[in-house]
Formats: C-alpha cells, sequence, structure tokens
C-alpha cells in the first residue's frame, strides 16, 4: 500500500514536470540568460524530481516543480560565481598582465623553435670563432664589459678589441644570415 502511494505520486510529479517543459524552459532561460544553461538545469530538475520519492500527495505540484527549478537556477548561478573567481584569482596569481591586458605565459610554438634554432646557431658561431673573439665577444656582450674594460683585463689595446669585436660580429653576422646594410 505504501509503495503504491509513493509511485502514485511520483507519477503525478513527473507528469506535470514533463506537461510544464516549456514554461519551465521559459523560467529557467529568463532566469538563468542562456536557454542553453535553461534546458541543463531543466535535464538536472528531472532527477532531482525523480529522486526526491515523494512519500505523500504534494498538494501544490507546479508550486514545488517551480520552487525546484527556481532552486537549481540559483545553485547553478552560485556555481558560476565561484568558478568565475576561481578563475579569476588563478589567472591573477599563474598569469602576466601587461596593464589591463592578460598576456600569454608561453611564446606561440613556432616562435620558441624558431628561436632554440637561432641560439644553436649563435652557439655554433661562438665555438667556430678563434678563442681570442669568443673572450672578447663574451666579455661585451654577455657580460657587459666595456672595450677599455676588456682591453685592461686582457692585456691589449682598445684597438685590439675593437678588430677582434669586428671579427666576432662579421662571423657571427655571416653564420647567422645577418646582412649589414652601409649607410
Amino acid at each position: 500500500m505504501y509503495q503504491a502511494l509513493n509511485d502514485a505520486a511520483l507519477d503525478r510529479l513527473m507528469s506535470a514536470y514533463l506537461d510544464m517543459r516549456t514554461e519551465l524552459v521559459r523560467f529557467l532561460t529568463a532566469r538563468l540568460g542562456s536557454h542553453a544553461a535553461a534546458e541543463d538545469i531543466y535535464q538536472e530538475l528531472f532527477l532531482r524530481l525523480r529522486a526526491a520519492r515523494p512519500q505523500a500527495n504534494i498538494e501544490n505540484l507546479r508550486g514545488f516543480i517551480f520552487r525546484s527549478a527556481y532552486n537549481l537556477a540559483n545553485e547553478h548561478a552560485r556555481a558560476g560565481q565561484r568558478r568565475s573567481k576561481r578563475d579569476a584569482a588563478w589567472s591573477d596569481l599563474a598569469g602576466h598582465k601587461l596593464g589591463p591586458e592578460s598576456v600569454a605565459d608561453e611564446p606561440p610554438a613556432d616562435d620558441a623553435i624558431d628561436s632554440k634554432r637561432k641560439l644553436e646557431d649563435l652557439m655554433a658561431g661562438l665555438a667556430d670563432l678563434t678563442p681570442k673573439s669568443r673572450e672578447v665577444f663574451v666579455l661585451h656582450h654577455l657580460k657587459g664589459q666595456s672595450h677599455r674594460d676588456i682591453a685592461d683585463g686582457l692585456g691589449i689595446s682598445v684597438k685590439a678589441v675593437e678588430k677582434q669585436m669586428t671579427l666576432a660580429l662579421k662571423s657571427l653576422a655571416a653564420r647567422l644570415g645577418i646582412v649589414r646594410l652601409r649607410h
């Protein structure tokens, strides 16, 4: 007897739910601002109503169903707000900004591959330099020393440093395919 009452109440509830589909989807769309989200919530409502297993007759089926839909829409909206806050917090922590705009953390893959190839070419070009030219180039371009400081450190003239630097730059430019226009 108890099971029959429970099944009959569930049948009435599900029948009312199915009859109210158009109204429910319209209500949910207005509430959520998205027809797709409304359809999702309508489906979720079906599962919730089936799981409710009413123990007795519900006096106002429309009110019960609309209240259930309203509660699900609110849960959906709150979950969306939490998700937005979480994503914004993660983006602030993990990302970089240039003014108000987010900047990609990684360069595009083709740029990274091209840069790696250029670096490999540069390293090979440095290996091909004479020891003196390589030392002068590294001291000036990588360690930031002036020509005067390099000359003093190596015990050579500033002109010798300039000559070694010119030889290194010409060799590297040729190796890397850099053409220098003269004005």
